[in-house]
């Protein structure tokens, strides 16, 4: 009876946070926005965008509570190509020491040849204009009733540089992330995260709250909430085909498809792969693909890659490789 209450008030916590949350938030407030792009997981991104039940080195960015049931050292890397040149890199590492688990992040963000101009539409020198962000972060992670219960939390420094523009700063700010994952036999993960507690206005603050229904050993179905304070609350969706390591015998190979709801961004005319599989138009749908194995010299090596279309912004694109040993 108490293991049951213990689950019952984990499992309401994340909810009454995220109405209290949602009832301070204002439309419009917030920076450090960078901070909403999920430059550390390409299998959260392929799976529209949810990320709150991610596990292992990926996850901290995410849901800090995700390393808590590692077993091995893990590194982490991923890169991500956005629009204009803007890409983002995130690097992690997670170790467990004793019962617990501690992890280190570093994200960052930059623009190439970025195009400038002045208030009459005159090109200005890009190499005076800098856009340099990034955070750093340590994550401490716990499980409890025998890996069923999983709590982490991340201290955070985040880190603006748009040095070159008009009135622009540099900002350094530091935030705190909190979550928390239920695991509910083999087949219902809950999960729940909010990110950058801190002074809203100067950075964004995030909360996800998911669900993870494994069907069978094949097919994985994902669906989360995902609350900003400076914009409107979204659904994202995502759905998983594994085939298992046990049945390929060389590794596990992972088929993903999400969808998130984004505004309309007008139809792509340059061609390219997005007109060859006919994404031209395609808004909030994500792909992507993962390998797994664990047949290389006792190591797990890992390889995720994922495709946004974006109209006629073009597409991103992101891969993330990691390293258990």
């Amino acid at each position: 009876m108490k293991f049951k209450k213990i689950i019952l008030f984990a499992a309401l916590m994340p909810l009454m946070l995220k109405f209290a949350y949602c009832a301070d938030s204002k439309v419009g407030t917030g920076g450090a926005v960078f901070l909403k792009i999920p430059a550390s997981s390409a299998r959260g991104q392929a799976l529209g965008n949810c990320g709150a039940i991610i596990e292992g080195a990926e996850s901290m960015p995410l849901n800090p509570s995700g390393i808590a049931s590692s077993q091995m050292r893990e590194l982490s890397f991923s890169r991500l190509s956005w629009f204009e040149d803007y890409t983002g890199q995130y690097i992690g590492y997670v170790h467990p020491v004793g019962r617990a688990v501690m992890g280190f992040g570093f994200g960052y963000y930059g623009v190439e040849n970025f195009d400038s101009r002045d208030i009459d539409g005159k090109p200005l020198y890009s190499d005076n204009i800098k856009v340099k962000n990034g955070y750093m972060s340590f994550t401490l992670a716990k499980a409890f009733l025998l890996e069923k219960f999983l709590l982490g939390a991340s201290i955070k420094r985040v880190m603006e540089d748009s040095s070159g523009f008009d009135n622009s700063k540099k900002y350094e700010n530091t935030v705190f992330d909190l979550g928390a994952m239920i695991k509910l036999g083999r087949k219902f993960i809950f999960g729940w995260s909010g990110q950058n507690f801190g002074d809203q206005k100067k950075v964004v603050q995030i909360q996800r709250l998911g669900l993870s229904w494994k069907l069978n050993p094949f097919m994985t179905v994902l669906a989360e909430s995902k609350s900003y304070s400076d914009s409107k609350s979204k659904t994202g969706v995502g759905f998983e085909f594994n085939l298992p390591e046990e049945l390929l015998q060389v590794g596990k190979v992972s088929l993903r498809i999400g969808y998130t709801p984004m505004d309309n961004h007008g139809e792509n005319m340059e061609g390219g792969i997005l007109d060859r599989f006919g994404l031209t138009d395609k808004h909030g749908v994500s792909f992507g693909f993962g390998i797994y194995s664990l047949q290389s010299l006792g190591y797990g090596f890992g390889l995720d890659y994922a495709m946004v279309p974006y109209g006629a912004l073009g597409k991103t694109s992101q891969i993330s490789l990691k390293m258990q040993f």
